[in-house]
This record gives structure tokens, C-alpha cells and sequence, in this order.
């Protein structure tokens, strides 16, 4: 009790979120506050949930002598770009941190490398940049990393520190200004089978990513990789074989050429999405690639702007498909009576 009310006077709550909090009924079990949760086992905090509360302030030391504390959720309040505290890193039984739109600013401290337990850490949107991600080396237990809008220019190492999350699914680097990866066959072979959603989105990548990707398919439900700079690159044959590939976001990334053959083996695309960039071919051709076994599952298609050219094909046997972006293209012929339902209701036929 003591310790959280130390922490409580570190902050400002304009909003008198934490009311339940308060010094003048300590004989109140801390355990009933809100946003505190304690083990059935121990009575000890193991769990401080104050998302999306608007407080400000500091973080006190005293948050420490939690040392029981599992779950430290501080996203989406406004600390007024102080420093993630370093003595974060010694709540090492943490295996959940949380402080995305938060507001901090500074470097990452590193002795977030201590917390080895971890196996979700948000810091996206929240700090300005980080000069190395060494200290991801010692997270081995980490699924879900998110380090969006955090300047990572100068930071070489990148995709290597990945590649040593043995059980990472989840990869958030949107935003980042990551500079080329620098690949060798070492990375390429060590890249982590495990992950399931990867976001690189808005980075000015080069083509040279792919070589990394090639390895990753094994899983790989979600993979976003739109506003980079492949500069006239094709997509490659490969994505083909990532068997369980739902979801593909790769516009205005300037990719040419067709879609590759090998998408007749996408059994469970859901959405594909491949805006404003230079691709080739005859729509039908595209379609009839898709139809060998995403006309099943597929829900979402976007090949506007991309100089697809041709007349509109039928799309009966796209069962599941709900949107459909053709604007832009080099079309021509009559709409088939099957894409009447997603025209606008007030557009003539």
C-alpha cells in the first residue's frame, strides 16, 4: 500500500482517475483499487492496469518494491517526454510492459534487458529514438515487440537483434527510418520462424528485406510492408509459399511487374492490397491467379492505380468478397452484373 501511494504522488490526476486511492482510508484493502490486481496466492500486486487514465508526472522509485508485479500497463497517459525510468529493469518477475502513447522521450534504458521474463513490451509512439537494441538479447521469452514511430537510423544492428527472439510472433517497427538491413547468410538462416504478424511498414526498406523474409514463412499470418522503397523490384515468387498468409499490404512501395504464379497457393488470403504501384498484366490473368484458391477466403482486394489493365472479369466464385478496388487502371468493357453491388447507391450503371 505504501508503495503504490508513493507512486500515486509522483503523478497528477486532474481527472481524479485513481480515487480510490487514497491515504485517508489505508485500512481499505489496496487490493480493491482501481486498476490494481493482486495474486489469490500471495495478496501481492502482480498486475497495475492505468491505461488510458490522463495522468502526468513521474514515475516514483518506489514502484519497485513491487517486485512481485507482472503486468505494468501505463499506455496512452502523458509523461511530458521525461525518461523511461531505468529502475523499470529491475521488476524482473515483469512479463508485460506497456507504455506506447505515453509521451516519454529520451533514449531506451537498457537495463530493460534485466526484465527476462518478458513476453510483451509496447513502447510505440512513445520515445524519440534508441542508438542500439543490444538489450533485446537477454529477452529471449519476447512475443510481442512494438517499437513504431522510434528513430532507428542509426541503428545497424536491427534485424539481428530480431533474429535472436527465438519465440517472437508479433514485430511492430512501423516508422522507424530502419536503415537497409545489412544481409548475410547468417541472418537469413537464423531468421525466426515464429513470427506470425511482422509490420515494417512507412521505413524507405529496399528490396534486400526480402532475402530476410524468405525465411520467416513458415507462420506468417500478417505481413505489412507499405511506403517502403523497393525501386522497381518485383514481388517476389516466395510470398507464394507462405502458406498461411491472410493478410498482404505492400502499396505505394514501388513494386513492378505481375503477380506472381506461385499466389495460386494462397489458400487463406483474406486481403490483399497492392495500391499505387507499377504492375503489369491483364486483370483476368490476376483474378485467374487468385481463383485457384483464394476465391474461398478472399474478402478484400486493392489493385488500384497499378496500371492493370483489361476487361472486368466475373468474380461470382469470390464468395467471401466484400471489397473490391479497381480505380486508376486501364479498364475497359461492361461491368459484370455481379460487381453491381459495389458500386456506390447513387452511381449509374
Amino acid at each position: 500500500m505504501q508503495a503504490l501511494l508513493a507512486f500515486k504522488q509522483g503523478l497528477v490526476d486532474d481527472d481524479n482517475r485513481l480515487l480510490s486511492w487514497e491515504r485517508l482510508v489505508q485500512n481499505k484493502d489496496c487490493c480493491q483499487w482501481d486498476g490494481v490486481y493482486c495474486s489469490n496466492h500471495i495478496g501481492h500486486v502482480v498486475k497495475l492496469d492505468l491505461g488510458d487514465q490522463s495522468l502526468q508526472g513521474t514515475i516514483s522509485p518506489k514502484l519497485v518494491e513491487l517486485q512481485d508485479l507482472e503486468y505494468l500497463n501505463l499506455s496512452f497517459n502523458n509523461f511530458s517526454r521525461s525518461q523511461i525510468p531505468d529502475f523499470i529493469g529491475s521488476l524482473k518477475n515483469l512479463r508485460y510492459l506497456d507504455l506506447s502513447y505515453a509521451n516519454f522521450g529520451g533514449e531506451i534504458p537498457y537495463q530493460l534487458e534485466n526484465l527476462t521474463h518478458l513476453e510483451y513490451l509496447d513502447l510505440g509512439h512513445s520515445i524519440n529514438h534508441a542508438n542500439n537494441l543490444n538489450w533485446l538479447s537477454n529477452l529471449s521469452c519476447l512475443k510481442y515487440f512494438d517499437l513504431s514511430y522510434t528513430n532507428l537510423t542509426g541503428v545497424v544492428g536491427w534485424l539481428e537483434a530480431v533474429n535472436m527472439l527465438p519465440k517472437l510472433r508479433n514485430l511492430i517497427l512501423q516508422g522507424c527510418n530502419l536503415p537497409p538491413p545489412i544481409i548475410s547468410s547468417v541472418s537469413v538462416m537464423n531468421s525466426s520462424k515464429s513470427l506470425v504478424h511482422v509490420d515494417l511498414s512507412y521505413n524507405n526498406l529496399k528490396s534486400s528485406i526480402f532475402q530476410w523474409l524468405s525465411g520467416t514463412h513458415t507462420n506468417l499470418v500478417d505481413l505489412d510492408l507499405s511506403r517502403n522503397n523497393f525501386n522497381g523490384s518485383s514481388i517476389p515468387d516466395y510470398f507464394g509459399n507462405m502458406s498461411s498468409l491472410a493478410y498482404l499490404t505492400l502499396p505505394d512501395s514501388r513494386l513492378k511487374g505481375g503477380i506472381p504464379n506461385s499466389f495460386a497457393k494462397l489458400c487463406r488470403l483474406r486481403e490483399l492490397d497492392l495500391w499505387a504501384n507499377s504492375l503489369s498484366g491483364q486483370l483476368s490473368d490476376f483474378v485467374e491467379t487468385l481463383s485457384k484458391c483464394a476465391q474461398m477466403t478472399l474478402e478484400r482486394l486493392d489493385i488500384s492505380y497499378t496500371n492493370i489493365s483489361g476487361s472486368l472479369p466475373d468474380l461470382t466464385n469470390f464468395l467471401s468478397l466484400k471489397d473490391l478496388s479497381l480505380r486508376g487502371n486501364n479498364l475497359s468493357g461492361r461491368i459484370p452484373e455481379i460487381l453491381i453491388g459495389f458500386l456506390p447507391s447513387n452511381c449509374e450503371t
